[in-house]
């Protein structure tokens, strides 16, 4: 199967976007319900235990409360609609409010882990299908969801999830988190989702979780820089195959590579380079109310809890235009290879001006194994 990478947008999405992007049109929005998830994954940016939720300071954002922000983000643009958690079908008045914003209009999509989609959701979905459901795939057996998201008998579950969404009709797309614990399962998954003729975007880079705890920037359970190469470059072989993994590594050392399993939103629809929408054209708002421009950041934030979504919109574009990056990173020559933003470098160091290291030594790795692999091909070729 020849797989496509996610971020090639329709061009109809591009425009809208590019258009919105200019006019600081909300055109997308992310509604994270809740951060309850029945999994406990190790490198998780946002969990909580329903004991945790309980015992904020700011309660969770309740129905009435989602749907009002839903009404007046439409009158401001907002086509483009994501829910997410924590895992969504958790969320108790998830149904009541996804057939509401259905009725209303939004292209919606939803991020799950899959495992808790029935026969029931199914149906649900089918009558009211989304644009699409993206779940998460951690593995290809039920022991590696259990060690990396402590659940048991995940795995089948969400398998089974996966075939009832497709014989339904439903369009599904699998993001794979690629982690030390799940890294031995690369192959199968690539594997898995050709059978099925699926899409599988694969990341092998994880943010430090900081909203979870301010205490972790720069760190959180995942690869070395050089380790986080090495599987990408194999999941780029695996999926595109000899061919185009070869012209990978040249497009490497030419010094322009496309971002290693962002969101297609990181995309700009005008030059193809990593330039965020976020707070220009789509916004984030947390499950106890807090509205950011990527659900990656703890700052900038706006309590829009009481607050009209009009005049907190306008704020946060104000706020996003105001972020400064490295003056080190906009220089950088290898820009087209790193694709660092404010997100990850306030991930990796507490603010946006700083030099996120990890991906530069990312970057330092990734040049040097495409020059040692394309030289050992030589080699082989010249025998």
């Amino acid at each position: 199967m020849n797989l496509r990478e996610v971020r090639n947008e329709a061009p109809l999405t591009s425009f809208l976007f590019s258009k919105a992007s200019g006019m600081l049109v909300p055109l997308s929005g992310t509604f994270e319900l809740s951060p309850v998830c029945n999994f406990s994954c190790r490198m998780c940016y946002v969990r909580k235990t329903a004991a945790e939720v309980k015992a904020s300071a700011r309660p969770q954002m309740t129905m009435a409360q989602w749907l009002r922000i839903a009404q007046e983000a439409r009158k401001q643009g907002m086509l483009y609609l994501l829910l997410t958690g924590g895992e969504p079908f958790l969320w108790p008045d998830f149904w009541p409010l996804y057939e509401q914003l259905c009725r209303m209009g939004f292209l919606i999509s939803i991020n799950t882990n899959g495992s808790l989609i029935d026969e029931a959701a199914i149906e649900r979905l089918k009558k009211n299908p989304p644009v699409r459901v993206n779940i998460t795939l951690y593995g290809a057996s039920d022991e590696t969801y259990e060690a990396l998201c402590r659940a048991k008998g995940a795995f089948a579950k969400v398998d089974r999830a996966i075939a009832g969404l497709k014989q339904a009709g439903v369009q599904v797309k699998l993001n794979c988190s690629l982690t030390p614990h799940n890294a031995h399962d690369l192959a199968a998954m690539v594997r898995y989702a050709e059978e099925r003729g699926l899409i599988l975007e694969t990341n092998t880079y994880m943010f430090p979780p900081v909203r979870r705890d301010p205490d972790s920037v720069g760190q959180n359970d995942r690869f070395t820089p050089q380790e986080a190469v090495r599987c990408n470059l194999e999941r780029y072989r695996l999926q595109y195959g000899e061919d185009v993994y070869l012209k990978f590594l040249k497009d490497v050392q030419r010094g322009a590579v496309p971002p290693p399993g962002l969101d297609e939103s990181c995309i700009d629809p005008l030059d193809g380079k990593v330039r965020c929408r976020a707070g220009k054209a789509s916004f984030w708002i947390t499950w106890d109310g807090w509205m950011t421009p990527c659900g990656m950041m703890p700052e900038p934030k706006l309590d829009l809890a009481n607050r009209p979504f009009a005049e907190a919109w306008r704020e946060l574009t104000q706020c996003s235009a105001r972020l400064v990056l490295s003056g080190t990173c906009v220089q950088c020559p290898n820009q087209s290879l790193c694709h660092s933003c404010a997100a990850m470098a306030m991930a990796e160091t507490g603010t946006t001006e700083g030099m996120p290291v990890y991906l530069c030594r990312m970057v330092e790795a990734l040049r040097e194994e495409a020059d040692r692999r394309l030289k050992d091909d030589q080699d082989v070729c010249g025998e």
